[in-house]
């Protein structure tokens, strides 16, 4: 059974996985099956104090560290090194904010973002607040690259009516948008060549995506609750 939009059977997306020597060119070597992985673009929503948003803001350079706290040691390494110099890495004060990220104030809605996106607004790439806020919505953080862009930030304010918008989806009439032709032609995430839309397991695709949805519902309604602010982001 092939997933539309993610899953544990879906066809695969491989990119390369490489160990190149410095003589090597990637376009001289020959992929085999060990030296590819599958590569996934996962949505991710996490709350935070309204004043950490403002920080981030300010310092947009902190939200990596913020995010990924394993990787903040590393990454100030190579940031007083070669390599740092290498990448053009620049210094911001301060160096990182005194909290990171709880794990219990981040989920991740794996590969069903896009196809949401779609449900909820009819569109790809498009939509207005709220209903495009896994996509088309928010502040940026910068230009900080977070794995697929930048995140983006919603104010307590803004989730409020973000958690309103979900509450009062109709799950009925979202079930009759998920049309795998049309998604198909819009190249909703992730897109695979040859799938042929009448070959899309409906009913396996709408579990997929309304079991994010519910958990989206949950969180973000309690984050709306708590008056904390929203970042959206894909890694």
């Amino acid at each position: 059974m092939t997933h539309l939009v993610g899953g544990q059977t879906e066809t695969p997306r491989l990119i390369a996985n490489l160990s190149l020597d410095a003589s090597q060119n990637p376009a001289d070597v020959i992929l085999s099956a060990s030296e590819r992985r599958i590569m996934s673009m996962i949505g991710n929503l996490a709350r935070i104090p309204e004043a950490t948003r403002q920080k981030l803001h300010e310092h947009p350079a902190l939200i990596d560290n913020f995010l990924n706290p394993a990787t903040a040691t590393t990454a100030a390494q190579a940031g007083s090194g070669f390599l740092g110099h290498l990448l053009h890495r620049k210094e911001s004060a301060p160096q990182e904010l005194a909290e990171h990220l709880p794990e219990q104030d981040v989920i991740d809605i794996d590969e069903t973002w896009h196809g949401l996106h779609f449900l909820f607004t009819g569109s790809g790439w498009e939509g207005e607040f709220p209903q495009g806020f896994l996509v088309s919505c928010g502040k940026p953080v910068g230009d900080e690259d977070v794995g697929y862009g930048p995140a983006r930030s919603f104010s307590p304010e803004e989730v409020t009516q973000i958690a309103a918008f979900l509450e009062n989806v109709d799950e009925q009439t979202l079930r009759q948008r998920l049309d795998p032709k049309r998604m198909a032609e819009l190249e909703i995430y992730p897109t695979y060549p040859g799938l042929k839309p009448e070959d899309v397991d409906l009913e396996d695709e709408w579990d997929y995506l309304t079991d994010s949805l519910h958990r989206m519902k949950e969180f973000i309604g309690e984050t709306g609750a708590n008056r904390m602010a929203l970042l959206v982001y894909i890694n």
